[in-house]
């Protein structure tokens, strides 16, 4: 019996063609931008996570002020007091700290072959931090040499540097950039790092650096990595103390911040989780819009066909029957729209990151669920069934007698 009320259902939709085609257009729009959006949003979740992984979840950073919002937006936060090397010192000195180094980083113009571009500056110390600083900030030699402690006005150039992305000819080794007056050799070139301004950037010794920015004290932020056994967290925890002491100030009036890297993680996806939900409550009113319309149509259905529902009536059709064929009706226009929603959103998701990748430089890559896919469907069916259930209890309550007399 079911069968035949879903054929039933199949051939009422086909027979309405054009509008059954035009109302599911709300349904499409809004399909298509949740499925766009929360592919987006997972697909970079995933690729954040995995670059944390790469780069080492031990490592603790240690910035003035709130810190973390700054890392995430390609620089640190400079609204607290300013490091210093007594800090460091404190953070080396913290219990359960195996190595901790500095790190500087300056936006600043770089001119090459007479032409001026802007150049992120950073400073990294050649001492037994380079390794994890160098790491965590996802740096590595690709071709020539790494910096070393005697140079002094000798750099790695970025990936964009080397590729001609940044200035019109491709800066090289042995090439020189003029920043703030300063001749800088180019002695290494960097590997991809997947991070824009890493990849445009010139990496020097850090006494270079402040020399170049004529502050000789300066620190924007600290990288630490936990001694064998101990947890970011409690490591974390001992280089607040430590730091609290150096500084001589009470738990609670910090003007620092120090984070783990899951802390990082953690605000990066809270952030990220706010902005989908506020779309999301934008994406809702395209799918009312839908539900509308879906309704709409089954009243003017109804309507068409009240004649025909009294025959069915007349000759043993129950209510159940009458209400059901009206859900199946109204719950697959849903589907239509929530399959063509789908398959528009996971176009425009790859589409996206193919661009992104493209043009931005950034390894990101979408990623789809089962879990995504089956729950935008389940919500596109009973969307529809449920702007349907009006027009059809309407028709099903139709008295068999009134409805062929009508015309």
């Amino acid at each position: 019996m079911i069968l035949d009320l879903m054929e039933l259902s199949g051939k009422n939709l086909f027979r309405r063609g054009k509008r059954s085609w035009l109302t599911v257009i709300g349904i499409v729009i809004g399909i298509t931008a949740i499925v766009t959006l929360f592919s987006l949003g997972q697909g970079l979740e995933d690729s954040v996570t995995q670059q944390f992984e790469d780069l080492g979840a031990n490592v603790i950073y240690v910035l003035p002020g709130s810190g973390i919002g700054g890392l995430i937006g390609g620089g640190p936060d400079q609204a607290g007091a300013a490091l210093g090397d007594d800090d460091l010192a404190a953070v080396k000195d913290s219990r359960g700290v195996s190595i901790a180094g500095p790190v500087v980083y300056a936006q600043t113009s770089g001119e090459f072959q007479g032409e001026q571009q802007r150049i992120p500056l950073l400073g990294i110390s050649t001492d037994e931090s380079q390794e994890l600083v160098m790491r965590a900030n996802a740096l590595e030699v690709e071709t020539g040499r790494n910096i070393r402690d005697l140079d002094r006005f000798s750099g790695l150039a970025g990936y964009s540097l080397n590729q001609g992305t940044v200035y019109e000819n491709n800066v090289g080794l042995r090439s020189q950039i003029t920043i703030r007056e300063n001749k800088i050799r180019v002695v290494g070139i960097m590997e991809e790092s997947g991070d824009p301004e890493v990849d445009r950037s010139i990496v020097m010794p850090i006494e270079s650096v402040r020399t170049i920015l004529d502050e000789e004290d300066r620190i924007d932020y600290i990288l630490a990595e936990p001694s064998s056994g101990i947890s970011p967290e409690e490591a974390s925890e001992n280089i607040e103390e430590s730091l609290r002491r150096e500084r001589n100030i009470q738990e609670g009036e910090e003007d620092f911040t120090v984070s783990t890297a899951d802390d990082i993680l953690e605000s990066f996806q809270g952030i990220l989780d706010v902005v989908q939900y506020v779309i999301l409550g934008i994406v809702s009113i395209a799918l009312f819009v839908g539900g509308l319309g879906i309704m709409n149509t089954m009243y003017m259905s109804v309507s068409e066909r009240t004649k025909e529902i009294g025959i069915m009536k007349a000759m043993g059709a129950t209510k159940k029957q009458i209400l059901t064929i009206y859900l199946i009706e109204s719950g697959v226009l849903g589907l239509i729209g929530g399959f063509i929603g789908i398959g528009i959103g996971l176009g425009l998701t790859e589409l996206s990151f193919f661009l992104i990748r493209e043009f931005v430089g950034t390894p990101l890559y979408p990623s789809f669920s089962l879990g995504l896919i089956g729950g935008t469907l389940t919500v596109s069916f009973f969307l529809g069934v449920f702007s349907g259930f009006l027009p059809a209890r309407k028709a099903a309550k139709l008295e068999p007698v009134e409805a062929i007399r009508k015309k």
